[in-house]
């Protein structure tokens, strides 16, 4: 079992916090520090016993640290590398982030930090639609990729070590090269949210002065587009620092988008028909219940009657059978979609415990992958 005398969590949000938690419940530290600009956020995790101990003073927590985890911004991460580069740490100290992209942040750490510090990059594919440390929970790593990216002059055994610890929360750690790395995410997950923040822009600037536009995207416009909702600062610094890889996609993106209109003006509807066909069968062939780069939400709809008390009553039933809900919708615009009721759940034991019981009082359910 792998074990550290000190960890220090640098940034005590959702996945600093959930880190720690998932690090304690395995029983793999005996100290953890926090350290947050955030004075009221520091004070809830260590309120929260998610932290041993609260610094404000980064210097103060990683005196005696056997590993460091950056948990901030990406922009933040290269600051908090400049001021850990001119701090005494200790010999065999391991450092790590979370942040979504690599190349920028490891070169920095390779040509800063001393010899006896080994940096090594990571990015955990998991997450919530909630934040800060009080949505914290030790199972949000289980079973999502955790990628690392050490490059050649990494120690080795820090490379294992590290690597067992992620493992040891249950997570699918997976070794690339931080360019490799980035190319992948700028694709699968950092031109999504470019295409979603644009359909909703085009969408927006049509709605101004008709507001059918926004009554009517209730329904799979806001699915197709609910990664538009994420930190606009956060993604301004994951294109500013993933710069490359996101404008080669983004120009491949429109000469396939050229294509696409090409077809529609000369109405080669087998062309158009093949372009559904093979997009549609390689997103069905994707692993319905693998945790990816982006939020994974497991979701389900149910067929209700419209009548006083229902929503109340589906989230009584499955608060008596101690099923967390994480969220309840009515679906007012149902393209393409079964159901009246919308519920979201954090996991897919949550939502398949919900599944059979709802079945079991007599609700046609349907799950949505």
């Amino acid at each position: 079992m792998i074990s550290y005398n000190k960890i220090v969590i640098v940034g005590c949000g959702l996945i600093g916090g959930s880190l720690a938690l998932a690090f304690r419940s395995h029983g793999m530290v005996k100290r953890i520090a926090g350290v947050d600009v955030d004075a009221a956020g520091l004070q809830k995790a260590f309120a929260l016993g998610v932290i041993d101990e609260a610094f404000e003073n980064l210097e103060d927590a990683v005196r005696d640290a056997d590993l460091i985890v950056l948990a901030v911004p990406v922009l933040q991460t290269i600051r908090q590398l400049e001021r850990l580069a001119a701090l005494p740490l200790q010999k065999g100290c391991i450092i790590t982030d979370v942040s979504s992209t690599k190349r920028e942040i490891c070169e920095y750490a390779r040509t800063h930090l001393p010899e006896g510090v080994t940096f090594i990059g990571g990015h955990p594919m998991a997450g919530s639609e909630k934040s800060g440390v009080a949505a914290s929970t030790p199972r949000l790593f289980e079973n999502a990729a955790y990628i690392l990216t050490p490059d050649a002059a990494c120690d080795p055994l820090a490379v294992d070590k590290l690597r067992r610890t992620f493992e040891q929360i249950r997570a699918r750690v997976l070794m690339m090269d931080a360019a490799e790395h980035d190319r992948i995410v700028a694709a699968v997950s950092h031109i999504p949210h470019v295409v979603a923040a644009l359909l909703v822009d085009q969408v927006a600037d049509l709605g101004q002065d008709n507001p059918l536009y926004s009554r009517l995207a209730a329904g799979g416009f806001r699915d197709v587009t609910r990664i538009a909702s994420g930190s606009p600062v956060m993604w301004r610094d994951i294109l500013l620092t993933n710069r490359e890889p996101v404008l080669d996609l983004l120009k491949d993106w429109l000469r396939r988008t050229s294509q696409i209109v090409e077809l529609l003006e000369a109405g080669d509807a087998g062309e158009i028909e093949s372009f559904f066909v093979r997009t549609r069968d390689w997103r069905d062939a994707l692993p319905a219940k693998a945790k990816g780069v982006a939020t994974h939400y497991y979701e389900m709809t149910i067929d209700v009657e419209d009548k006083p008390g229902i929503i109340g009553h589906v989230a009584s039933l499955l608060g008596q059978h101690q099923i967390n809900l994480r969220n309840i919708g009515i679906l007012e615009n149902r393209e393409e979609v079964n159901g009246q009721l919308l519920l979201s759940f954090a996991s897919y034991q949550e939502q398949e415990e919900a599944l059979r019981l709802l079945q079991g009082h007599g609700y046609k359910v349907h799950v949505r992958e």
